[in-house]
C-alpha cells in the first residue's frame, strides 16, 4: 500500500509493507509511527508550519496558490484554514484561561514601592469592525496596543515605536481586558510612575481603565473629540462661514482645556427640528461622560505626550485591516479569532514561543 504526502520538496511516495508476527500473528506497517505524526493529513509537518505563517497574510486561498507556484506542492485552501482555526482555537482558549488566572489574582500596587517601569507608557484600545459570513451585520474586532517612549522621529510624518505589543481579541471587552492586562505584566505598569491610557471615549474602554489601570491618566484621543464636534457642527449649520466659526471655536475651548465653556457654547448651537435637537444633546452627552478624559491638550502636548489616535489606528490597520478586510470578505466569529489570535502572535515576534513552549520555561 502506498501513501502519498506533500512536503517542502514535493510530493512523497512512502511504499507500506505489511509485517505479521509468526508468533503472535499481530500485524503492523512499517511507517506507521511516522505517517502518525502527520495526524491523517497529507501535508508535511513543515510544509504546513509555511503554509499557515503564509495564510497569516494572504488570503488562504491566495497562500495555496502562491505554494503551488513556488514549490509546486499543492495545499487547498481548505486544508489550511481548518489546520490554522483548529490550532487558533487551542491557543486562544489557552490564553483565555491563562488571562483568566492573571486577572482573577491581580494585586494591588503598595504604596511608594519602586517603579520597575520608567519610561512614560501608554495603553490604547480600540474597536473596528469585520463583515460577518451570511449576516448583512458585523462583528467587532477588539485591539490594544501597549507602547513607550522613546518614539524616534525620522521625519516630520514618520515616527517609529521602539518598544511596542499588540493585544486582540473578538469576543467581550471583560474577556480582552483580562487578555491585555495579562499581557501588560511584563511590563510593569501597575506600578508605572508615568502612564497614559488612551481611547476614543467608548464606555467599554473606560471600565477596563477604571478597573485594570485606575492609577494611570485617561486621555480621550484628541482626533476622535474634533471629530465629533465636527460631525455634529455640519450637520447643524448648513452656512459654511458659520460653521466654520462654530467649530474653531468650539474644539479651541476644548484644547485649551475649557470643557465647561466648551459645554455652555455646544448648547447655544442652533438647532430647530428634533433630529438637530437630538444631535446636539448627543454631542453634549460625549463631552459631558468624558470630562475626565478631556484635558488642557496644549499643554499635554507640550509635555511630549500623545494625544492623537494614530498608533492604535495603525495597530488596528496591521492586526485587523491588511489581513481582515480585503474586498468581498467575511468572517465567522470562531474562524475570526482562531486567525486573530495567531496573526497577533506573529506580529508580536511571539511565534518561536507559541511554537517551542518549553523555551519559555527556566532552565532546572
Amino acid at each position: 500500500m502506498t501513501r502519498v504526502f506533500e512536503s517542502l520538496c514535493g510530493q512523497v511516495r512512502i511504499q507500506r509493507p505489511r509485517y505479521r508476527c509468526r508468533r503472535c500473528q499481530a500485524s503492523f506497517y512499517a511507517p506507521q509511527r511516522f505517517l502518525d505524526t502527520l495526524g491523517g493529513r497529507r501535508v508535511g509537518p513543515k510544509l504546513l508550519e509555511l503554509a499557515t505563517q503564509l495564510a497569516l497574510y494572504v488570503p488562504y486561498s491566495q497562500a495555496s496558490h502562491l505554494l503551488g507556484e513556488c514549490l509546486g506542492v499543492s495545499v487547498t485552501g481548505t486544508t489550511l484554514r481548518r489546520d490554522l482555526v483548529q490550532r487558533g482555537e487551542e491557543e486562544s482558549w489557552r490564553q483565555g484561561e491563562q488571562a483568566h488566572d492573571c486577572a482573577s489574582f491581580r494585586y494591588e500596587a503598595a504604596p511608594g514601592a519602586p517603579s520597575t517601569a520608567r519610561n512614560r507608557q501608554y495603553v490604547e484600545m480600540d474597536g473596528c469592525f469585520v463583515h460577518q459570513w451570511h449576516k448583512k451585520s458585523g462583528f467587532e474586532l477588539k485591539v490594544g496596543e501597549m507602547f513607550s517612549d522613546p518614539i524616534l522621529t525620522e521625519s516630520k510624518k514618520r515616527h517609529w515605536i521602539s518598544r511596542k505589543q499588540y493585544v486582540a481579541h473578538s469576543g467581550s471587552a471583560e474577556a480582552f481586558g483580562e487578555r491585555l492586562y495579562a499581557a501588560t505584566q511584563p511590563w510593569g505598569l501597575d506600578d508605572a510612575e508615568e502612564l497614559y491610557v488612551l481611547g476614543d471615549g467608548a464606555s467599554w474602554i473606560k471600565s477596563l481603565w477604571s478597573q485594570y489601570y485606575p492609577h494611570a491618566e485617561f486621555i480621550v484621543d484628541w482626533w476622535h473629540v474634533q471629530n465629533a464636534v465636527w460631525r455634529a457642527v455640519r450637520s447643524l449649520i448648513r452656512d459654511e462661514n458659520s460653521r466654520k466659526q462654530w467649530g474653531r471655536r468650539i474644539t479651541a475651548l476644548l484644547f485649551d482645556g475649557q470643557c465647561q465653556a466648551a459645554l455652555s457654547a455646544v448648547e447655544r448651537l442652533p438647532a430647530s427640528t428634533p433630529q438637530q435637537i437630538e444631535t446636539r444633546q448627543n454631542l453634549s452627552h460625549y463631552l459631558d461622560q468624558n470630562r475626565e478624559g478631556l484635558h488642557n491638550y496644549r499643554a499635554v502636548q507640550a509635555q511630549g505626550i500623545q494625544i492623537g489616535s494614530g498608533v492604535i489606528e495603525d495597530a488596528c490597520m496591521d492586526v485587523v485591516g491588511r489581513r481582515f478586510k480585503h474586498r468581498g470578505m467575511s468572517w465567522s466569529p470562531r474562524g475570526a479569532e482562531a486567525l486573530l489570535c495567531l496573526r497577533t502572535l506573529h506580529l508580536n515576534g511571539q511565534w518561536h514561543h507559541y511554537r517551542h513552549p518549553d523555551a519559555l520555561q527556566p532552565a532546572v
